[in-house]
This record gives structure tokens, C-alpha cells and sequence, in this order.
């Protein structure tokens, strides 16, 4: 758990199959695109779930802080 913040950039991610992320825009706005092109943008107080094994780009479009939480599953 913790708080994250970011200028503006894109980059390329790839979740680990047994880890989730839990989070919570408080400031600014992101976007998250999977490999089908499906496009998701969070502003503040938006929260949304990047699933295991999610593979994509995650943008922020403009400052950003955002709270978080990674859960793991067990035995992956």
C-alpha cells in the first residue's frame, strides 16, 4: 500500500499473474489501455482494479497522485 504520484508520460506495463492492483485517483487523470485497445480514464476520486496478468499502457494525462494497493494471490 502506499501513494504515487507522476508527471505526465506513457509506459508500457504487464502485471504479474498473481498480483492485483487496487487504486484511487486523488489528483489529476490517467488513462489505462489493454492489448484490444479497451481504454479506461480515471479522475479524481475514481478507483479501479489492474488485474493479474494485465498487459498494456498506463498514461497519465495529467499530474497525478494516486493511492494504492497490491494484493497477491497465493501459490502464483
Amino acid at each position: 500500500m502506499g501513494d504515487w504520484a507522476c508527471e505526465p508520460g506513457v509506459w508500457r506495463i504487464a502485471f504479474h499473474p498473481g498480483r492485483h492492483e487496487f487504486f484511487q485517483v486523488i489528483s489529476g487523470r490517467l488513462r489505462i489501455v489493454d492489448t484490444a485497445g479497451q481504454a479506461r480514464e480515471f479522475g479524481p476520486g475514481d478507483a479501479g482494479i489492474i488485474p493479474a496478468g494485465f498487459a498494456g499502457t498506463f498514461e497519465v494525462l495529467e499530474y497525478v497522485t494516486k493511492r494504492y494497493v497490491m494484493l497477491d494471490r497465493p501459490g502464483l
